[in-house]
């Protein structure tokens, strides 16, 4: 039989069980109905049922995953930029010129801003920031600050390759997404006519290119 010290440094025979891992692809089926029901009807008129319906699954896992409608729509919001941050990203916007990569990321701008459920999103989002601004601070956060620091580091990566002066990149990326926006950014909110039916289309690349070259004028080395 062996002694007390033998059986210490014996190895176990049962291995404890780590537990259940989570299922990501249902916290994605999730999150695509949140972003579905926030997006198309608003943060005020979804619900945790009707969120938890369109997945398929109980109110109970929504919650279990969630905690709360709020901590949902900043995580839905958050996957719905995450497109948009990774167009951004400097693996997808390395090679080429600097002039190339700027007019890529205008050009992923207009086309993620511009879809139809992304118009009614911030239609529906500016009604109910009136009644409850912490859901247009979650806006912010989960969404247009985190593609802002994405183009930062894109001109971060720039200065410090040589390509860029810039003594300030998070004022420089304000003067950069301002240009490209412009005057339509204002057009597709107020129901102008401003479609991005053809991709590219003419109007929007005439836009950027133009944005792009005066940026270039004022922080592009000489």
């Amino acid at each position: 039989m062996p002694d007390s010290k033998t059986a210490k440094t014996k190895p176990p025979n049962v291995i404890k069980a780590l537990g259940r891992p989570v299922d990501t692809t249902k916290s994605a089926t999730i999150l695509n109905a949140a972003r579905h029901e926030f997006f198309n009807i608003g943060f005020a008129q979804s619900s945790i049922e009707s969120i938890a319906a369109r997945a398929g699954v109980s109110k109970v896992t929504v919650y279990n995953r969630f905690k709360t409608k709020e901590a949902l729509f900043a995580a839905a919001v958050g996957s719905e930029c995450a497109v948009m941050r990774k167009a951004l990203s400097v693996e997808a916007t390395s090679g080429g010129t600097i002039r190339a990569r700027l007019v890529h990321f205008g050009m992923e701008m207009v086309a993620f801003l511009w879809r139809d459920e992304m118009v009614r999103f911030e239609r529906h989002l500016a009604v109910e920031v009136e009644h409850n601004p912490e859901i247009g601070l979650l806006f912010l956060d989960a969404g247009p600050r985190r593609l802002h620091q994405a183009l930062s580091q894109l001109l971060d990566e720039a200065v410090a390759d040589g390509e860029l002066e810039i003594d300030d990149t998070e004022l420089a990326a304000e003067h950069l997404s301002g240009m490209v926006k412009g005057l339509a950014d204002l057009e597709r909110r107020f129901g102008a006519n401003v479609s991005m039916a053809k991709i590219p289309d003419p109007k929007a690349a005439k836009r950027v290119n133009s944005a792009v070259d005066l940026f270039l004028k004022s922080y592009g080395k000489s």
